[in-house]
């Protein structure tokens, strides 16, 4: 073994806080396993009824759930459909991450893959012996380099050998394929089907336009529900396009930030959930420090949980450490100037810090504040983009609202530096009254 791979080095500082694992991961709740159990989940009870009713009403639907990166709108999602996978309704356990370069079959493709995927480890199939044996005939062509034509499975179509590239196919066949299989998926389990789509930022507002424009009869297959899951760019893209957006069920949700309180408790259950049987687990940050991240990211509960892993990682070596809000931000605070500002120019820190002063900013607010030409720091911003610093958060209009990435906030943390009280104080708070009661 090389020596400097050793124990010493390879470790799992979460055993010193007596849990299993990262109670701060940042990964969502999912439908089947994940390291975040279920029973962590806490609030949007309205929400939660809400989308259920929306699952339960027969017939199909597209949902739009949209909210700012990293406010747990996966985890929501999952936590409806894992209701609904326990009263019987079929959903692929792994929401589907669409990517920017599908085609609508490939689109198609992926779908009937997740769903594959899915029935492929049940006990009970909800698919008799010939429809699963085609589903599992077309996924293995379309995923495997193959230039094998599967007419002979009741298609009029075959593929080269670039998968994403299928030939001779039409969205007509994908599209009735799809309808028979769930078609009788829904008729073995007696309920609805529903199809998570996730990731849907990661598309460009071109891609999505072209792709879920093609995509709308695939849409409206009846007895499917579908949701879409995206940031506020993605909420803008579909209410620009009529044609898509009429098919959208009515009820849309906006998944906003969790409160201060449901974030302690999410944390609180989740050391409780995680912990080794036999320790008592420390929780590795003061209420304080928990409260200056709440108030610096906005609640945004992703951000918040990777700052304090991120702390704990930097701090932990022989023994546990409690974190206070001054620990916090000088530790943070070193990373980002170590990490980042070594790699910018004078000129674009003192743009950059505009931006990370504001939640959400626009080009022509900076120049303003700053007494800048638009078109320089609308250079400016296009280099802090391409140097992972900044992103575009929303559109309204022709206006661009720009925040910094969410690490580079950590340099509006403070240091709060304690006065030390008389001792004459700590006689008037604690040993006088209690004098005077035992004098009574």
């Amino acid at each position: 073994m090389c020596k400097f791979m050793s124990d010493e080095i390879i470790r799992d500082v979460w055993e010193l806080y007596g849990v299993h694992s990262d109670p701060f991961s940042t990964a969502p709740i999912l439908v089947k396993g994940g390291v975040i159990p279920l029973d962590c989940f806490v609030g949007r009870d309205e929400q939660i009824k809400q989308l259920g009713k929306i699952f339960g009403s027969r017939g199909g639907s597209r949902i739009l759930i949209s909210g700012d990166v990293g406010v747990g709108k996966t985890s929501f999602v999952n936590i409806v459909r894992r209701h609904a996978i326990d009263m019987g309704f079929f959903s692929p356990f792994k929401e589907i991450a669409v990517q920017n370069d599908w085609t609508p079959n490939v689109f198609i493709l992926n779908t009937l893959g997740g769903i594959f995927s899915t029935i492929k480890v049940m006990n009970t199939k909800p698919l008799g012996d010939t429809s699963y044996s085609k589903l599992e005939s077309l996924i293995e062509v379309a995923f495997n380099d193959s230039n094998v034509n599967i007419g002979a499975f009741g298609f009029e179509f075959g593929y080269m050998k670039d998968r994403k590239n299928p030939s001779k196919i039409t969205s007509f066949s994908l599209i009735k394929f799809f309808e028979d299989i769930c078609t009788e998926i829904r008729e073995n389990t007696g309920h609805d089907i529903i199809i998570h789509y996730n990731n849907l930022e990661l598309l460009s507002e071109a891609d999505i336009k072209k792709l879920f424009g093609n995509l709308r009869d695939f849409f409206q297959t009846e007895g499917v529900h579908f949701v879409y899951v995206g940031n506020l760019l993605v909420r803008g893209y579909f209410q620009s396009m009529p044609r898509f957006s009429s098919i959208l069920t009515d009820t849309s949700f906006k998944i906003e930030t969790f409160t201060y309180d449901e974030i302690r408790e999410i944390i609180y259950k989740r050391f409780e959930v995680l912990k080794i049987e036999g320790l008592d687990y420390v929780v590795p940050c003061t209420d304080d420090c928990l409260r200056e991240l709440y108030d610096l990211f906005g609640g945004n509960i992703r951000y918040i949980l990777n700052s304090l892993t991120t702390a704990v990682h930097k701090l932990t070596s022989e023994k546990s450490v409690i974190i206070d809000e001054n620990l916090l931000a000088k530790t943070l605070k070193n990373i980002i100037e170590e990490k980042h500002y070594n790699n910018i120019t004078e000129r674009e820190k003192d743009v950059l810090y505009e931006i990370i002063k504001q939640d959400e900013i626009t080009i022509k607010s900076i120049a303003g504040n700053m007494g800048l030409k638009n078109s320089n720091v609308s250079t400016y911003v296009k280099d802090l983009e391409a140097n992972g610093c900044v992103y575009l958060k929303r559109k309204n209009g022709k206006d661009k609202f720009w925040s910094a990435e969410h690490k580079l906030k950590w340099m509006r943390l403070k240091e709060k530096h304690h006065v030390q009280k008389p001792f004459s104080s700590y006689l008037n708070y604690f040993f006088i009254p209690r004098m005077k009661l035992w004098l009574t």
